[in-house]
């Protein structure tokens, strides 16, 4: 079997929900061995997301799979002395409680590093380890609201339009991830691991790098890439579906007016004030007055960066996808590529194996159980 990037890294995932378990999920994908605690009786919340996948959702499965899951009482100090112990033996933890819980528990960065100082230690959480608004709760609708992502993206009454995935969540599990490997690069030539501290908020901001970079500048906000103009827009066609328009080069400019039979409008691309509204104008009647099927038609030699809005079910089946793979991991390695490792884990279905290989007897397992530290 070919080697893959993370073969031999162990991770000792703390997280549920959403931004931890997309983050030790991609590790997984790339080899990594991911040891995910639960605390029982229920586990990561995700497993009781609907639709099912078998006995669990299919949020959990996709999000957790190839991973081992073992259920350990972490609110006990006999348990948290059983994720000391399996951090010890990990490369890395990653772990998205508020600043300050798991230190409580013996299981902050400080203990945890001054023990093994090669553990890369990952906290994941809303506006990161400080700061004036560290321990304050959040989801990711609160995210995207302070990074400035919903006030820049209005209907046409003004009202913010939350999108459809978890912004802030996703960017966060994806970030945490590059910020791991990072620091297992520098680990390789320092010896020494360090704290990975992931900022949702902040992850949101990153997102927000052109408009907030030319705000910060003293220019305007942009408005090229918003709709305000002919050549990047949303456009109707006339069976309701849409067309999505980015001809902003000067060649793709031209092959879109040209294709919808405006050619007089070449040369007046970047027009202002009324002209550019006529233009608008112009082009949404146009698109408007034949269905989306027979403009892609049309679109379909010419390059005008012209493309159909797609619902999500048709997005999932569209060919492209279905030929790489749909939802596999979007990092994609030449010499050592990644690949599914296997379903997701039931509770705590590997917690015998990963505390015999950690060291515990059978005997020791069997008490732990009975106690009601492990399930």
């Amino acid at each position: 079997m070919t080697a893959q990037a993370l073969d031999g890294v162990r991770v000792l995932d703390l997280t549920r929900y959403i931004p931890g378990p997309y983050c030790t999920r991609l590790l997984a994908d790339l080899g990594a061995d991911v040891i995910k605690i639960e605390e029982p009786p229920f586990g990561d919340p995700t497993r009781a997301v609907p639709p099912a996948a078998g006995e669990d959702s299919a949020l959990h499965a996709a999000l957790n799979r190839g991973k081992r899951s073992i259920a350990v009482n972490l609110r006990s100090e006999t348990g948290a002395e059983v994720a000391r112990r399996l951090a010890a033996r990990a490369d890395v933890l990653v772990e998205a409680f508020r600043p300050g819980v798991l230190a409580r528990r013996g299981l902050g960065p400080d203990t945890l590093r001054a023990a093994d100082p090669r553990l890369v230690y990952c906290s994941v959480s809303g506006y990161g380890q400080d700061g004036p608004l560290a321990g304050r709760a959040g989801h990711d609708v609160d995210y995207v609201a302070l990074g400035g992502y919903l006030g820049g993206n209005r209907d046409a009454e003004g009202r913010p339009v939350l999108p459809t995935t978890q912004v802030a969540d996703m960017t966060g599990g994806l970030l945490a991830a590059f910020g791991i490997l990072a620091a297992l690069q520098a680990r390789e030539r320092t010896g020494r691991g360090q704290l990975v501290d992931v900022s949702l908020l902040e992850g949101v901001l990153a997102l927000m790098t052109v408009p907030a970079v030319r705000r910060l500048a003293g220019g305007e906000l942009p408005t090229e890439l918003t709709g305000s103009h002919a050549c990047y827009n949303v456009y109707r066609c006339r069976d309701g579906r849409f067309l999505a328009v980015g001809a902003l080069e000067p060649k793709f400019w031209e092959a879109l007016c040209r294709t919808l039979g405006h050619p007089e409008k070449v040369p007046r691309q970047w027009e202002s004030g009324q002209a550019r509204r006529e233009t608008l104008a112009l082009f949404a009647s146009t698109f408007a007055s034949r269905d989306r099927d027979a403009w892609l038609r049309d679109f379909a030699e010419v390059e005008a960066c012209v493309e159909p809005v797609l619902e999500l079910d048709e997005a999932l089946d569209q060919p492209q996808l279905r030929a790489r793979g749909v939802l596999s991991c979007p990092v994609r390695l030449s010499e050592t590529p990644a690949r599914a490792p296997g379903p997701a884990p039931a509770l705590g279905q590997h917690t015998a194996e990963v505390l015999a290989e950690a060291g515990y007897p059978s005997a020791e397992i069997a008490s732990l159980r009975e106690a009601g530290v492990i399930a």
